[in-house]
């Protein structure tokens, strides 16, 4: 196979590829520096992705410059987003270099055959937490999903309604507003929001259980009631 790219192993022996050769062989128009930024925007991650380094300028004085060892699988993402010929063919490239790897790798007997099982049993395990971390933090960094979002809003609703005697009372007529606004309040409060859907995925059943335990304040307990006494006394 004619060599496109340079593919060299790092000290982990991954196949690793110059992120600067690879923005050459497909001819990105964009500067390389910036280019990259974009395409490390796809979810890939430093040091486990790729690993940027200093190169020497060939210029006599000249400053150095940021280049990236990227692993072949990153290398065959950033081909295939590219969405042109070149971008084809250095993905085709990498996939048949990967699979000349797994060829001479493969076990010839059956002690090796067991020890490749063991590393990949050990590996898969790496790869299954490492997912489970990227799906916690995904869970801090972002607020609620809609569909969440609109379960705890309609619960809230239901809290208020029976706080304030239902639709129809003449506590929620008057200050059905004030109490709604008074648990938006004491929500968010509690979990440092500006507003409840940008509550964390993970801490969801942390706020179904404050709702559930929630009450107004004394005050508004007492305007309630009083409201409500008020429309009774006029009835009778």
């Amino acid at each position: 196979m004619n060599q496109l790219i340079t593919i060299t192993q790092n000290e982990n022996n991954d196949q690793v590829v110059s992120g600067r050769e690879l923005h050459g062989f497909l001819e990105v128009k964009t500067p390389y520096h910036i280019w990259f930024e974009r395409m490390a925007e796809y979810g890939f991650t430093e040091n486990v992705d790729f690993i940027g380094f200093e190169q020497k300028s060939s210029k006599l004085g000249g400053r150095p410059s940021v280049d990236h060892a990227l692993k072949i699988d990153m290398a065959k993402e950033i081909s295939m987003i590219q969405r042109n010929e070149k971008g084809k063919q250095a993905r085709q490239y990498f996939i048949e270099v990967e699979k000349e790897h797994k060829q001479q790798l493969l076990p010839q007997t059956p002690e090796q055959q067991i020890i490749l099982l063991a590393q990949g049993n050990v590996n898969l395990n790496k790869k299954v937490e490492q997912i489970q971390d990227e799906v916690t933090d995904l869970k801090e960094r972002f607020g609620l999903p809609s569909n969440k979002a609109k379960v705890l809003n309609k619960k809230i609703g239901h809290k208020v309604y029976m706080f304030t005697g239902g639709k129809d009372s003449n506590a929620h007529k008057k200050m059905g507003g004030k109490v709604f606004k008074e648990f938006y309040k004491d929500l968010n409060n509690r979990f440092d929001v500006v507003k409840y859907s940008d509550i964390p995925l993970s801490r969801y059943d942390e706020a179904l259980e404050y709702l559930d335990m929630w009450q107004p304040s004394f005050n508004t307990t007492l305007e309630i009631r009083a409201l409500n006494s008020q429309t009774s006394f006029d009835l009778d």
